[in-house]
């Protein structure tokens, strides 16, 4: 038995769970999403978007996806950001732990868990959940929405600006389990927040899907930051899909270190005029890992702004992947979208798949795109070895200079200055 019918039984499974809920239109959402999962079942590498990772090699047949064991964890077990006052929603395998989160409460803004909004319909949750990710190509989208049954929910209300970050720590540690985690992220007209979303594996292994579907109304600026420091034996597959309306600010900062196979699709929207839209990253693999990067910015209004700018570091035997897409629609004239990809080899094993695109059916327009893939300069080394700097420690200090333009896009101070240690850890500089 394959993994794909292995996971129609789950399914059947969740049903019999849910039978009290089976009249809700959440899960009425759930079945239609898994008839989507089950038409199109698990990608290959003939699949155009997958061609350069096979994905099913990765995930045994054996995995459970229905929801995993709530396993508590030590807080000494994982980083809770302690030193920073915020509002901290902590979920273990999917589920939301009450007694590690910390909510600080504010007028106006909702921040819990999906379950009790499937519970009690609170705000017309099915107006949002489910509805961004109704693309019939994301096979693993379709798989998280059927199988969701919490998750972080986090509501802006209109005009209202948020006091302080909001973390959600996403803590994985079932490792026979292929545990699907959500996020659904409102902000309402002319609201604004900054939102920091942190995977961490807290076991020898994991696999997990997560999907987070944002909305950015009118004149809202909503700033995103996803950290996936993991272990090596760590298989994540990360969806987010964004809508932004007229005159909003949105932008999404992605941090991928390690992990053995690390997949982000990340898809935004831009519906309404006069918006402005930055997506940014920094991938950093050793060893074996993969990361493979898949952003895809949507152009549907004319007046408009994108930016894309993704920087790569891979050493020993590692493989990167940017396939970086700008869709210009007819009617979106006057659009101004550019996009760029950097990456660093350390090692003549190492290796990066860039793929630039530009789709543009307008005419009044200003594009651009372009990839490049090389090793650290060796004047630049030598000039740093002339003033008495080890080789080592030059290129250290070279390849740190290259990927800390992207960790200055952090907007949370203790959370740029946590990336950056990390970072220099990795590096072995100690300044």
């Amino acid at each position: 038995m394959g993994l794909a019918e292995n996971i129609s039984k789950q399914f059947e499974l969740l049903e019999k769970g849910l039978n009290g809920q089976k009249a809700s239109p959440a899960h009425k959402i759930r079945e239609q999403a898994f008839a989507v999962f089950r038409n199109l079942g698990i990608p290959g590498m003939r699949h155009e978007e997958w061609k350069y990772t096979n994905i099913k090699t990765q995930l045994p047949e054996s995995l459970q996806v229905v929801a995993a064991a709530h396993n508590s964890i030590d807080k000494n077990k994982f980083n809770s950001f302690s030193d920073i006052k915020a509002t901290k929603l902590v979920f273990i395998n999917g589920s939301f732990s009450k007694e590690l989160s910390t909510i600080l409460s504010q007028d106006g803004l909702t921040t819990g868990c999906l379950k009790e909004q499937f519970e009690n319909n609170k705000t017309g949750i099915e107006k949002h959940f489910g509805q961004l990710t109704k693309n019939y190509e994301e096979h693993f989208s379709s798989l998280n929405t059927a199988f969701i049954t919490d998750g972080a929910f986090i509501h802006i209300r209109k005009g209202v600006e948020a006091n302080h970050p909001i973390f959600i720590l996403h803590l994985y540690n079932a490792p026979e389990n292929f545990v699907q985690s959500r996020d659904l992220i409102i902000a309402e007209e002319g609201s604004k927040a900054n939102i920091i979303i942190d995977f961490q594996n807290t076991g020898s292994t994991g696999f997990y899907n997560h999907v987070s579907e944002i909305y950015v109304a009118k004149n809202a600026v909503l700033d995103v930051a996803k950290f996936q420091l993991h272990k090596a034996d760590t298989t994540g597959i990360h969806t987010l899909e964004a809508d932004v309306s007229r005159d909003a600010k949105f932008s999404c900062t992605t941090i991928s270190f390690d992990g053995k196979l690390i997949r982000n699709n990340n898809n935004v929207r831009l519906v309404g005029e006069n918006v402005e839209a930055h997506m940014n990253g920094l991938y950093y693999a050793t060893g074996h890992s993969l990361i493979d990067n898949h952003i895809l910015v949507d152009h549907t209004v004319p007046n408009c702004e994108s930016n894309q700018l993704y920087k790569g570091i891979l050493d020993d035997e590692a493989t990167g992947v940017f396939n970086g897409k700008i869709l210009v629609k007819k009617d979106a004239q006057k659009t101004n979208s550019y996009q760029s990809s950097k990456a660093i080899l350390l090692s003549d094993e190492a290796s990066v798949n860039a793929k630039p695109q530009l789709e543009i059916f307008a005419d009044d327009v200003k594009c651009s795109h372009g990839a490049s893939i090389g090793q650290l300069d060796d004047n630049e080394v030598f000039y740093l070895r002339a003033r008495g700097i080890e080789e080592k420690d030059a290129k250290s200090l070279l390849t740190y200079a290259f990927a800390n333009a992207i960790i200055q896009k952090i907007k949370v101070e203790e959370v740029r200055k946590y990336v950056e240690e990390k970072l220099r850890t990795r590096l072995g500089l100690e300044f």
